[in-house]
């Protein structure tokens, strides 16, 4: 395992930090995110690429992707796009007619009989929480809402109303019914919060499409998600810049990757102010507070499924038994950077990681 101790910029305001306001931030943090970003590719411009930009998913979703005799680009990037609004359809809590909302709209009722997509990711978020000990959990939706970090209303809820909703929050809860392609949550006013991975999933099946049309290089980003396909084209490894997360728009490493997935979670990503005090999105579903042992968390693994799922788990675990689980798993690998910016990489990054303190 490597370490490395960098000073911390204490006081300084991260990019998505902001006072509470009834209006006029939606805008400012897409900006943010698509400017800056929380994690980006580094590499040379080049003239091979199909460059492609859409704003979806409440996320600019960047696609760059070499030219394939198969396809015109243009049809590859609408059918790829195509996908991406087509899942959207089935796991957005935003959109009513969504499978996740028909089941959250039955919990204690009945099951739901669901999409396959729908069903195999609900089957992974369980799998992940297994995995985690329940530091990933696809039922943390009644506490999103409570702090109100799905439509971006936040408040700090009272000790007793974070209490009230902790029985709701149990992955234990979820039935899940492949036989019948059904879903269940068994006590009424639970949620089901699938936005810790299907952003992952999302960007695979793009991943998928893209191979299915001949691509042999491409690089989708969907919100700091990010996937893989071969190597840039001039030969040389994707370069990822981890942005520091105290430090506005500074990177503070470097990874080089050819092919699988690159994702991070941080505390800075989705945030509010409130008397000072800095609130994030990242919830512990033990305490139904913001984690705050870790500041910064980017996975590395085959899949953005994984990837997605691992980077909450892990933020949420904290260094010692965040580390300990990326270790345990072949396919992934890990950077995580904690509040006092001492940054821990796993065994399996050392000497593919370029540290920039």
């Amino acid at each position: 395992m490597l370490k490395k101790k960098c000073a911390d910029n204490e006081g300084g305001k991260t990019p998505a930090s902001r006072n509470i306001s009834p209006a006029g931030y939606v805008i400012p943090v897409l900006l943010i995110l698509f400017l800056i970003g929380y994690i980006f590719f580094q590499q040379l411009q080049t003239d091979d690429l199909y460059l492609s930009y859409k704003m979806t998913m409440d996320t600019m979703v960047e696609l760059r992707f070499s030219e394939s005799s198969a396809k015109p680009g243009s049809q590859i990037e609408e059918e790829v796009l195509n996908e991406i609004e087509r899942l959207e359809m089935l796991f957005s809590r935003s959109i009513d007619t969504s499978d996740v909302s028909r089941i959250n709209a039955a919990a204690g009722k009945t099951p739901v009989q669901v999409s396959d997509e729908v069903l195999y990711v609900t089957g992974r978020a369980a799998k992940y929480a297994e995995v985690s000990d329940g530091k990933f959990d696809p039922t943390v939706g009644p506490l999103v809402d409570l702090w109100g970090f799905l439509g971006q209303e936040y408040r700090v809820p009272s000790a007793a109303e974070v209490e009230n909703v902790l029985p709701l929050v149990d992955y234990n809860l979820v039935e899940i019914a492949p036989e019948q392609s059904a879903v269940y949550l068994t006590q009424e006013n639970m949620v089901l919060e699938l936005g810790g991975v299907a952003k992952g999933y999302i960007v695979d099946r793009a991943l998928e499409i893209l191979n299915a049309s001949g691509v042999e290089h491409a690089f989708i980003n969907a919100g700091g998600d990010i996937g893989l396909i071969g190597s840039n084209p001039d030969g040389d490894p994707w370069r990822i810049g981890v942005t520091h997360p105290r430090e506005h728009g500074e990177i503070i490493a470097v990874i080089s990757a050819s092919g699988g997935s690159v994702v991070t979670s941080g505390d800075y990503q989705r945030s509010f102010e409130e008397d000072g005090i800095k609130y994030h999105h990242i919830l512990d579903p033990d305490t139904g507070l913001p984690a705050r042992k870790l500041a910064s968390v980017t996975i590395i693994a085959e899949t953005a499924t994984e990837a997605d799922a691992l980077s909450t788990a892990v933020f949420v675990l904290g260094p010692d038994k965040g580390l300990d689980l990326i270790e345990k798993l072949p396919t992934a690998e890990g950077i995580l950077i904690t509040p006092e910016i001492e940054i821990l990489v796993s065994s399996g990054l050392e000497g593919l990681v370029e540290l920039n303190p």
